[in-house]
Order: C-alpha cells, then structure tokens, then sequence
C-alpha cells in the first residue's frame, strides 16, 4: 500500500516524525530511506562539549563526513548549527584538533548551495585563526540568516592579537538574500561593497561593526552587543540605515543611563521595542544626580520614596512642585525640578524611576523589557511600585503598552481602561492596579 504513494504524500507523513523514528523509517525500505533522510538532513544541528582533556569535535567530524560520502544528501540541507563549547583560557591548543576538522566541514559546507541559515560557534576565539579556516571557497546564494563567533580577535585587543585576520566582509558580499546576521565575536569595522546584503533587516553584533554594516541598508531590528562605550560616531553612522531602527536590543551589554541617552539622540524617535540589561549602579548615580537630557515636564508630580529602618520602601505623592524648587523638595528634585528623589537602601523599582527623563527621548515606544537586568542584592519591589513606575512611564511615553520588569513580571496597559496597568500572576486571574 505504502508503495503506491507518491513521495510528497510520504514527505508530508514523515514530516511529523521525531528524529528517532524517522532513523527506524530509514531502515525500512530503500524508498522510504530516500525520503527520511532529506528531512533527516534538511535541518542539522550540532552541539559538542570539547574539554581540554578531550579537544577534537568528533561529531561535527562525523556529520562532515557523513555529507561528503553522500552528494545526493546536499541540496537537502537547509539549516545548519554547529556550536563548540570549549574551556575558558587560552585557545591555541585547540587548533592541532580542531584544525583537520574545519577543514573537513569547509569542504562540506562549499556543497551546501541551497542552505538558508547557517550557525557557527566554534568557541575559539583569540587563537591565530580568521574566517577563510571554514568558509573559503563557500557560496550561498538562497541564505537568509547567518550567525558567525568563535573566531578571529574577538574582544581581544588589537595589541594582543597579532596573527593576520580576514574579517567575513568578502563572504557576506555574496549573500543577496541574507535578512539576519549576527556576529558576536566581530569587534571591528566591515569592508562592505555599497551594494552588498541589500535586503538585511536584523543585525546583532558590536556597535563599530554596526556602524559598518547599517548605512544604507534596510535594517529594521539592531542588537548591540559589548561594552558600555559606543561612540557618538558609531551611533551616528547606525543611524544612516535606510530604515528606521524599530526594534533595539541591548540585553548583551551593561547599559548606563547615559548610554542610554546618547542612543535616544540618533534612534530614540523610531524605537518601539526596547531591551536593555541596566547597570543598576550607573542607574543609581544617575538618579541621585540629576543627570537628565530634558526637565521631567510630562509628570504631574515627582515620586518621593520614604524608607524605614524596619518597613518595606514606600512611595507617595509630593504636593506639585512649582517651577522653582521650593525647600521641602528632596535634593535631587531641587537640582531638577521634576525628577524622582532615590534613596540608595531602596529597592530596584525606586532606581528605575530616575529612567523617566531617557524614556521620554523614546516616543514611538511600546514595549520595555527590563528582565535581563539584574537584581541580585539590591532587592524586588512589590507590584504597586512597578504599577507605579508603570504610570509614570507612560506620561512620558504615551505609546507605552507593555513592560517587563527585572523582577520579570510583565505588565500591560489596560485596553478598555488606559490608566489602569494590568499583571496576569503565575496561578489565579489577572490583577488590577491603580497608581495609588
């Protein structure tokens, strides 16, 4: 019976197959064989711990191999991951076991013409090794996503790292229809032709390597990845991408609230999804100090926190401040008028009213999602604090309808009630939260 189906037929049963019982399958009859590997192999993913003890990536080795015995298999690949995890230390012992094995997979790789994403983290950044180990002689002309780390200089320094590098520019040159790409070991500038990945809408890499990549192109999703600095230069070059940057994620770099303003400047106009990991102690500095873009003109009246030795923080309402402080303001409201006074005992929610100021360089934002901020040993907050920080937010970003906090409750504006904040809690119905 099984006989008389076309392959198609067969494909769209064995679709719905684990990866075990499509093995079985293949053994069954050479035609079922035929059509279980090609969805066998149609996406490939790796992943191999390579200790010191035990440094050669037998697996990635195999698969390689595995493809170059059988031809037939390669316009069935469209998807390929390869991850090494290797200890931290230096990697250039590595290289006498990994070295025969890229060469394998490079061989392979330069098969896979119809592959549309491919992965590669190879865990060996900093060890004498660039780019062309594994992609020389490679074309791909139908991928769309390309993640590449794990090798070259990576966060080293330029004077650490002597051996000769060859960043991936003369790859991504021949990949017109890469959409994503992520290079997050790419800590320096790209050579691109004008014309190369003219479809490009997400990139996640270093902000110098943004600011290579963006001008001109239609990049609509931007991750930086890093270190706190990024250059008024940097910032200014993302900001030529031939689209508007709508969604940014900063959630792999410690994020100080003047970073924060500097990036509302050039992309702060057009963002309506924001990640960020805050540095929780530049976010105190700054809250204690006033530091602000522009005066807090959208809130009615600033918070003031009280805290007792023996109680939970609170937060109350100050009477509305005139224009000129007067001297019952807290002091970081006399040095500006109408932003929140933070004690530096309260906890996370208190430090994050001083965001309001840089939130409000934000106007087209929707959601904020503080979560991959820390909050070890300085405390959570309780949910009239987020409801609070939730409302005050909202009057300086009118757009604003969802917030994730570090504590990870996500939080959403009412729809039939817009200044109402609703939280759905892990078990029981969704509760509703007034400011006060």
């Amino acid at each position: 019976m099984s006989s008389q189906l076309p392959n198609e037929t067969l494909s769209a049963i064995f679709d719905n197959l684990s990866p075990s019982a499509l093995t079985t399958v293949a053994r069954a009859s050479h035609r079922f064989r035929s059509v279980a590997e090609r969805i066998l192999y149609a996406s490939i993913a790796i992943q191999e711990a390579l200790p010191r003890a035990s440094p050669t990536p037998t697996r990635t080795h195999t698969c390689a191999s595995t493809l170059l015995a059988r031809p037939h298999l390669a316009d069935a690949v469209r998807k390929l991951s390869i991850r090494w995890h290797t200890d931290p230390g230096p990697r250039e012992e590595y290289l006498p076991a990994a070295l025969p094995v890229l060469r394998t997979l490079n061989a392979a790789l330069r098969t896979l013409r119809a592959l549309e994403q491919l992965e590669l983290a190879l865990g060996l950044a900093g060890a004498p090794l660039d780019a062309r180990a594994v992609l020389d002689g490679c074309a791909f002309p139908f991928l769309r996503v390309f993640a590449f780390s794990g090798v070259g200089r990576g966060a080293l320094s330029p004077k650490l790292y002597t051996a000769p590098s060859a960043p991936v520019a003369w790859f991504l040159a021949g990949t017109p229809a890469l959409e994503q790409l992520h290079l997050l070991d790419c800590y320096e500038a790209l050579e691109l032709p004008p014309r190369a990945l003219p479809r490009l809408q997400l990139f996640r890499g270093s902000a110098p390597a943004a600011a290579s990549v963006l001008p001109g192109r239609p990049v609509r999703l931007l991750g930086l990845v890093g270190h706190e600095f990024v250059t008024e230069r940097d910032l200014g070059r993302i900001a030529r991408a031939s689209e508007p940057v709508r969604g940014l994620d900063l959630s792999l770099m410690s994020v100080t609230p003047i970073l924060l303003r500097d990036i509302s400047r050039h992309l702060g106009g057009a963002v309506e999804v924001l990640k960020v990991k805050l540095a929780l102690r530049h976010t105190l500095h700054f809250a204690l100090s006033g530091i602000v873009s522009t005066p807090l003109r959208f809130l009615s009246c600033p918070l003031r926190v009280s805290v007792r030795p023996s109680s939970p923080a609170s937060l109350a309402p100050c009477a509305p401040c005139p224009s000129t402080p007067s001297p019952r303001c807290p002091p970081a409201t006399r040095r500006t008028p109408h932003a929140p006074a933070i004690d530096t005992e309260h906890p996370t929610q208190s430090l994050l009213a001083g965001l309001s100021p840089v939130l409000g360089a934000f106007p087209a934002l929707r959601q904020l999602d503080l979560s991959p901020t820390s909050v070890d040993g300085v405390g959570r907050g309780n949910a009239l604090e987020e409801s609070a920080l939730c409302t005050t937010w909202a009057r300086a970003c009118p757009a604003l309808r969802h917030v994730v906090f570090p504590s990870k409750a996500e939080w959403r504006r009412d729809a039939r009630a817009p200044d109402l904040w609703v939280v759905a809690p892990a078990d029981g119905p969704a509760a509703v939260w007034t400011r006060y």
